[in-house]
């Protein structure tokens, strides 16, 4: 004779698009009834474990119960595919990991997890070794269905979802990044170099200017991906000088007022290079800005106080401070002592109070030092 809930069970039409937490509903209604099943007639509970049965195996996802000593109870046809026919009787550590005894680490354990707090635990990202050595990674979800007569959870389904195709694309993709990225790089170090070519008092300037810029943004606590950004601008902020004919650059002497106007053009010769590249960062508009100053009285556009990227003002004040430290065909170095005297005169008048402190502080307080 029917019970009313197995009656209501027979109406499921259970298919590959069953949602999850549908599914563990059902689950935990079957598992009721089997109890409920074991005081009434013995067709009954075949009816009511077949159903059960049936259910579970119709679900394309890898599926196990589980008992409190972490024993697998069940397993359909697609978990023995994978892990192997012979993984009941056996734990789920042994089954699907490989490992010979139980987990040492019950946080980390899936299953142990949804005994402890009598509920649902969930991993997005897990591990396990197929039958055949090889490695799958599954999204588990484990969750109680079933407790003894002291209430307390004694069965777990645990259902896994396979993800390794889409893990495998992600590395994939990650690794192409990393190439992307590395090709890149080497692009703008050639970049670089062609600029430091034509301008032989400067060799070197770029690259000093971004270690320094660098090491400020980290010194500010910036995150990798602005610090990322300032150094891929940095190692080019003065890419718009190979539209400065070579005599400017290399001039000996005081620079005339027409010829400074010519070099006051390079972070927009640079910037019309760099915009059409689809950076990660906003490399163009860094490289723009690198001259503005707070008060207006930068170039090329005389931008003022937050209009200015803050990658910008970072990559000014270093270029101040390596530009003042080194030799110039016009005049020798003046000096660390110099450019600092410069920048904290000047500081919140040109230059960024916070940047001016973080520049001071790596060098004082740091010990950084220019090679």
């Amino acid at each position: 004779m029917k019970t009313a809930k197995i009656a209501e069970l027979e109406s499921f039409i259970v298919s590959e698009k069953v949602e999850k937490y549908e599914l563990i509903r059902r689950i935990e209604l079957l598992e009721k009834e089997k109890a409920e099943c074991g005081l009434a007639a013995k067709e009954s509970l075949h009816k009511c474990e077949a159903q059960y049965k049936a259910m579970l195996e119709s679900v394309d996802a890898h599926m196990t119960l589980v008992d409190r000593n972490l024993i697998i109870l069940w397993a359909n046809e697609k978990a023995k595919i994978n892990f192997g026919h012979d993984i009941l009787g056996k734990s789920c550590c042994e089954a699907l990991y490989g490992k010979k005894e139980l987990c040492c680490d019950p946080s980390s354990c899936l299953t142990r997890q949804a005994f402890r707090n009598g509920n649902t635990a969930k991993r997005h990202s897990m591990k396990m070794k197929s039958k055949n050595g090889t490695g799958m990674y599954f999204e588990g979800t484990a969750r109680v269905v079933s407790w003894d007569n002291d209430g307390k959870p004694s069965v777990v389904v645990k259902i896994y979802k396979d993800i390794t195709e889409r893990k495998l694309a992600e590395e994939k993709l990650r690794n192409n990044m990393k190439q992307m990225r590395k090709n890149l790089d080497g692009t703008i170090q050639a970049i670089a170099r062609t600029v430091e070519t034509r301008d032989a008092y400067t060799a070197g300037h770029q690259r000093r200017t971004t270690d320094i810029a660098g090491a400020v943004a980290y010194g500010m606590g910036l995150s990798k991906q602005v610090i990322d950004g300032i150094r891929m601008a940095g190692v080019i902020h003065d890419l718009g000088k190979i539209s400065v004919p070579a005599e400017i650059l290399s001039k000996p002497g005081k620079i005339n007022e027409s010829e400074f106007s010519l070099i006051k053009q390079h972070p927009q010769a640079g910037y019309e290079i760099l915009k059409g590249i689809d950076f990660k960062w906003p490399v163009a508009d860094i490289v723009l800005q690198h001259h503005e100053r707070l008060n207006g009285s930068g170039y090329p556009y005389g931008l003022k106080g937050e209009e200015i990227l803050l990658e910008a003002k970072i990559l000014g004040v270093a270029d101040v401070i390596e530009a003042m430290a080194s030799h110039r065909p016009y005049r020798p170095a003046l000096g660390i002592d110099d450019a600092f005297e410069e920048i904290t005169m000047k500081r919140g008048i040109l230059y960024d109070p916070d940047v001016v402190d973080a520049s001071i502080d790596l060098f004082t307080k740091k010990g950084y030092q220019l090679h």
